[in-house]
Order: C-alpha cells, then sequence, then structure tokens
C-alpha cells in the first residue's frame, strides 16, 4: 500500500461542482501528479498521489475545477444565444443577405 504520507484528498460537493467538471479539472492535472476521481452521493473525491508538492497541486486543482464549473454554467446560460450566432454567420457566409425575411418577396 501506499505510504499516505504521498497522497492528498480533495472533497468536492455536489451541491457546487458538477461531476464533469471535477473529472475534466482532475484530467488536466493526469499529467502532474497521479488522480483519482472517486464519486459519491452528495460529493466527489479527488485523491492525489505522487511525490512532494501536492498540497500546491491540491490548491490548482480545486481552482481548475471551480474554472471548469464555471465554464460549464456559462455555456448553459449561452448556448440559444451561441446557437443563434452561429446560424447567422453560417447563413451570411451562404450568400444569405437578410436571413430575417426569408421566405418573403
Amino acid at each position: 500500500m501506499k505510504n499516505p504520507q504521498n497522497t492528498k484528498e480533495l472533497v468536492f460537493e455536489a451541491a457546487v461542482y458538477s461531476k464533469e467538471a471535477v473529472e475534466l479539472a482532475a484530467y488536466v492535472f493526469s499529467c502532474k501528479c497521479g488522480v483519482k476521481v472517486l464519486p459519491g452521493r452528495a460529493v466527489s473525491r479527488v485523491r492525489l498521489s505522487g511525490e512532494g508538492g501536492l498540497d500546491g497541486l491540491a490548491g490548482e486543482l480545486a481552482n481548475e475545477a471551480l474554472n471548469q464549473q464555471c465554464r460549464i454554467d456559462l455555456a448553459k446560460k449561452n448556448s440559444k444565444l451561441a446557437g443563434m450566432i452561429v446560424t447567422k454567420a453560417l447563413l451570411s457566409a451562404c450568400g444569405e443577405k437578410n436571413p430575417d425575411k426569408r421566405g418573403k418577396k
């Protein structure tokens, strides 16, 4: 079994951090140290393992999880508007001069 001194565990509340945000943050840090996500009922646990500096990495991982959650929340809020912008851009690229008046003469 691994030495407990070489591990650090973080707990993320499911009410604040989605499982997706925690997993994305863990993936970002997978090249820096050993990362294992352990899902639970109302929390997600992330266990870091490696040689030294785990306290600093734990703080960075917590910041990354918050960053990912903000991205997910903003994407949900802005998805309809982003879809309309992409549609207008594609119609403009196809040569539609006035996409709002389609079908009218």
